[in-house]
């Protein structure tokens, strides 16, 4: 091998996630957080509670599985605030958006895959990219997951 070559041998090659694939990941993760309410696999700020008051746990959930299944690089977490200091988190991945949470606003189901979130544009009109990651154990999230207790 050349020095200046590098050896990916260790990296597993991970194949581009279909949009299909991405919408199927989230469905089986939403429904494990509608179970977990009751089995209580996973603990996070208001588990017990899904999908109410839950949304940047549940995102937060969402974006390592992507990381780890998918090896995508380019999640990112956003905040929206409204004039009445209310704020909700959802996921951007692949161009489209991601609110596993989006159903506990009146009149609202959860976005999967959408390329508008409308919820975003009406009541959280106010967004920005959240960097905090640490309210939701990424350790116990791919445990869980390499350890089939959560599908994705």
């Amino acid at each position: 091998m050349n020095e200046g070559s590098k050896n990916i041998s260790d990296e597993a090659e991970r194949p581009v996630p279909t949009q299909p694939a991405l919408v199927r990941s989230a469905r089986l993760l939403m429904a494990f957080l509608e179970r977990n309410r009751q089995e209580r696999r996973l603990r996070y700020p208001f588990s017990l509670s899904y999908p109410h008051n839950c949304c940047e746990s549940a995102s937060l959930t969402f974006i390592y599985l992507l990381e780890e299944k998918y090896g995508l690089s380019d999640v990112l977490l956003f905040m929206g605030a409204n004039s009445r200091d209310e704020r909700h988190f959802w996921v951007g991945a692949g161009n489209c958006f991601y609110d596993l949470t989006a159903h506990q606003f009146p009149g609202h189901e959860p976005v999967i895959g959408n390329w508008v979130h409308e919820l975003a544009l009406d009541e959280f009109p106010d967004w920005s990219i959240a960097a905090r990651r640490e309210i939701v154990d990424r350790a116990r999230v791919i445990e869980l997951y390499r350890s089939g207790v959560i599908p994705f």
